[in-house]
C-alpha cells in the first residue's frame, strides 16, 4: 500500500470545487505559458477552493493553502489557481485520490513526486483553472510551498526578482510549459536559498 512516507523517498462546496465565473480571468491551455495581471478576485477564489479541497479530504487534511503567484496581490501569474494540501505521511495515496475525485470536480493527473506531489486538476473545456498539489506534511515539498508563499507575501525584493524572472522565462518558453516550469523551479530554489527565515505563513 503506497503512502506519502514511502513516496517521499525520491464557503464549502462538496465535491464540486469552488464556483468560478467567466469573468475571473482563469484558464490556460496545458501547452501554453502566459502571464496575466493579478485579478483581485483570485484571492477570494483561492480561499473558496481551499475550503472545497478541505471538505473533500475531510479528516485526512492537515492544512490546505492557496499558494503560487495568484495568491499574491499585485504579482502577475499564469491564470491557474495553485492549491497545496498536506496530509499525514502515512495516509494511503489511494485514499487521497478517492476523496479528491469524489463528485468529479477534479481529475487525477498522477504522482509528480518532487515536482508537486499528487496532482489534481480541473478546468473549463481544454483550459486548466485549478491545480491541487497534495503532499505529505513532513515532506520538503510542503515546507517549500509554505516558505515560498511567505517569502513572496512578505519580501518586496523577492517579489520583484521573481516577477522579472517569470516575465523573461515566459518570453523564452512561451510554447514550452515543461521548460518554463523547470527554469522557474531553479529561480524558486535560488530565492529560497537566499532566505534565512523559516516562516509559518498565515492560512489563505
Amino acid at each position: 500500500m503506497a503512502t506519502f512516507a514511502a513516496n517521499e523517498a525520491g464557503d464549502l462546496v462538496s465535491g464540486r470545487g469552488a464556483e468560478q465565473s467567466a469573468g475571473d480571468g482563469l484558464g490556460l491551455d496545458p501547452s501554453e505559458v502566459r502571464l496575466s495581471p493579478h485579478n483581485p478576485g483570485w484571492v477570494a477564489l483561492g480561499r473558496r477552493e481551499c475550503a472545497a479541497v478541505a471538505a473533500l479530504l475531510g479528516r485526512l487534511a492537515v492544512a490546505v493553502v492557496h499558494v503560487g503567484s495568484t495568491a499574491v496581490p499585485g504579482l502577475e501569474a499564469k491564470p491557474i489557481l495553485d492549491i497545496a494540501a498536506a496530509v499525514g505521511d502515512q495516509v494511503p495515496i489511494d485514499d487521497v485520490v478517492a476523496r479528491v475525485c469524489t463528485g468529479g470536480a477534479y481529475d487525477y493527473e498522477g504522482d509528480k513526486r518532487d515536482d508537486g506531489g499528487l496532482l489534481f486538476v480541473r478546468g473549463k473545456g481544454s483550459l486548466r483553472t485549478v491545480h491541487v498539489h497534495v503532499v505529505g506534511e513532513g515532506s520538503r515539498a510542503w515546507a517549500d510551498y509554505l516558505r515560498f508563499h511567505a517569502l513572496l507575501r512578505d519580501d518586496p525584493g523577492a517579489r520583484a526578482t521573481y516577477q522579472s524572472a517569470k516575465r523573461e522565462l515566459a518570453r523564452t518558453f512561451a510554447l514550452d510549459r515543461p521548460g518554463y516550469t523547470r527554469a522557474k523551479g531553479a529561480v524558486v530554489e535560488e530565492l529560497l536559498a537566499s532566505d534565512g527565515r523559516a516562516p509559518r505563513p498565515r492560512p489563505g
